[in-house]
């Protein structure tokens, strides 16, 4: 079994060791096989090239991004001087300093276009321009060492605050540290990081396995279950919801006579509370207030259609009889007035005699 397992594990192959026992020149043929294949199906020689190109395009990937980095850096650099501009004024040497290292940039940015033919051997450039012609333009060309000088340390202590900020993310607990420390394992970051990342691979695999032997016992366990519910469905049919319907059948007609009871005792108590308010002598005074109320109504319709007579009347006369009325109320506020200044004037008057 330990032999089929070994041929498994270095070929793509799924053999039994059955098979293995049954045919050993094809065991042989499979270890030979073993040492120029690989447990994917490619050749050893091809696994080496492979691994030979990911190798040189793991040291261009960390070329790129090396300079990426700087680039980046040299522009959030800029930034920072131009948003510092707009706070405050800038010293004559720190807008010397800026309006170099941008046109450095540029030059250098311009340099990338020059290779603008997609064919990788041909020599013809952009306007058949090269780079150091166009570095032959910078006006600032001889004080590159002094930008240099003044660049490179301030780009180091930006990237490491960053690099101390990573190692703190990924280390929460490492805020209490020195700086020095803090810096050195800032180094080591790329190999714990490539570390922690191959050990979960390693646990990815070792869990997919794992999922896969689940799996298979996850199918028995769901087979085993379908086939336990289809034994309880059967027995709850047979015995149980045969019994519950006859006790549910009987429960549903005892509460409904309870129910019918339970109407009657209402309406019952309903005569009874009608029959203890409505007495004859009650009778005979509900009587009397009706007939009252009669009386009072016909009296009230009486009036009513005396008013709406009236108001008809009033109505046919027309648009004249609202400019007398009109004229009636004016006249009747003069007099009022009048009388009211004839009384105030007599008051006077006797009081000038006294």
């Amino acid at each position: 079994m330990l032999q089929c397992d070994k041929v498994n594990e270095s070929l793509p192959v799924n053999v039994t060791d059955e098979v293995i026992q049954q045919n050993p020149e094809f065991s042989k043929l499979l270890n030979l096989l073993s040492q120029h294949i690989n447990s994917d199906g490619t050749s050893v020689q091809a696994q080496k090239d492979l691994q030979q190109a990911e190798e040189e395009l793991k040291h261009e990937k960390h070329n790129w991004l090396m300079q990426k980095t700087i680039y980046r850096e040299v522009e959030q650099l800029l930034m920072d001087y131009e948003i510092k501009s707009q706070e405050c004024s800038l010293s004559s040497e720190d807008k010397q300093f800026q309006a170099a290292l941008q046109e450095c940039l540029t030059m250098a940015e311009i340099g990338d276009y020059v290779d603008c033919n997609p064919e990788p051997g041909s020599s013809s450039t952009l306007l058949g321009l090269t780079r150091e012609e166009i570095q032959r333009q910078n006006p600032y060309k001889k004080h590159l060492p002094f930008l240099q000088q003044k660049l490179l340390p301030d780009i180091e202590d930006r990237l490491r605050l960053k690099c101390e900020s990573l190692v703190t993310f990924h280390d929460p607990d490492n805020g209490t540290e020195s700086d020095r420390l803090t810096f050195a394992k800032a180094s080591q970051l790329p190999a714990v990081i490539d570390s922690e990342y191959h050990e979960l691979k390693q646990m990815k695999a070792k869990l997919n396995k794992e999922k896969h032997r689940k799996d298979k016992q996850f199918w028995l366990y769901y087979q085993t279950l379908l086939d336990s519910l289809s034994l309880l469905e059967d027995l709850i049919c047979q015995y149980r919801l045969q019994n519950q319907t006859e006790h549910d059948t009987v429960t549903t007609e005892w509460l409904v006579s309870k129910c019918d009871g339970l109407c009657l005792k209402i309406r019952l108590t309903e005569l009874q509370i009608l029959c203890e308010t409505y007495t004859v002598e009650t009778c005979r005074a509900l009587s009397q207030i009706r007939k009252h109320l009669k009386s009072e109504h016909a009296e009230t319709e009486t009036e009513y259609t005396n008013v709406s007579q009236a108001l008809k009347a009033y109505e046919s006369v027309g648009m004249g009889f609202d400019t007398l009325v009109n004229e009636y109320s004016k006249l009747k506020n003069e007099v009022e007035n009048k009388q009211w200044a004839l009384s105030e004037f007599q008051h006077s008057i006797e009081n000038k005699d006294r």
